[in-house]
């Protein structure tokens, strides 16, 4: 008689590292979230971030296409709504009830981390300010025979800074490059500093 596989549902912290180790991308949503790295090697930005499971963004910049020089011709940029995917754990359940209730949240910070001379360090860090959630889907997908309940995420805001961090191959920073774009101001500010 052959035994037939059960379905079970995994822990928060076992969905966090099964099936997508492969994901250097964490999020921290308004300091809600549970946090499953720790330890010496773990960059302290990613103490309450989750693993972020998927995310999209874009922006688009409409051009005036009847300037006559091109170096005028850029006009506004226009940003998407931001998609996220996360897992079922406190921090969907904070923004399902930000959703529901219609309220501002933030900031929502999303981290690219690598592993840098044996630590995970944050290489990137983009932080949103001011955030709407615009629409929530939830989700269980089948992975290897377990589910995985995930809360699919979208969202506006009013301000975006993205920080990129450098390191030397010995984990000494060797500076930062950050943007910041404010909406409601049509402002661009960059500042370069490494790389």
């Amino acid at each position: 008689m052959a035994v037939q596989p059960t379905s079970t549902v995994l822990s928060a912290v076992q969905a966090a590292n099964e099936g997508t180790n492969t994901s250097n991308l964490f999020i921290n949503i308004a300091k809600q979230g549970t946090g499953t790295l720790t330890g010496a090697n773990v960059d302290p930005k990613l103490v309450k971030a989750d693993r972020l499971l998927s995310f999209n963004e874009n922006m688009v910049r409409e051009v005036n296409a009847s300037s006559e020089n091109t170096l005028f011709s850029a006009g506004e940029i226009d940003a998407s709504w931001v998609y996220i995917e996360i897992l079922r754990t406190q921090a969907s359940i904070y923004v399902q009830n930000a959703f529901y209730q219609a309220n501002n949240i933030g900031p929502i910070t999303v981290y690219r981390a690598d592993i840098i001379n044996g630590k995970l360090k944050v290489t990137e860090e983009i932080i949103y300010t001011n955030c709407i959630i615009t629409r929530i889907e939830t989700t269980a997908q089948a992975l290897e025979g377990k589910k995985l309940d995930t809360l699919k995420v979208w969202f506006r805001f009013t301000k975006r800074q993205d920080t990129l961090l450098f390191f030397d191959q010995n984990g000494k920073p060797m500076g930062q490059n950050v943007s910041l774009i404010d909406f409601p101001q049509g402002t661009l500010q960059a500042k370069g500093g490494g790389g």
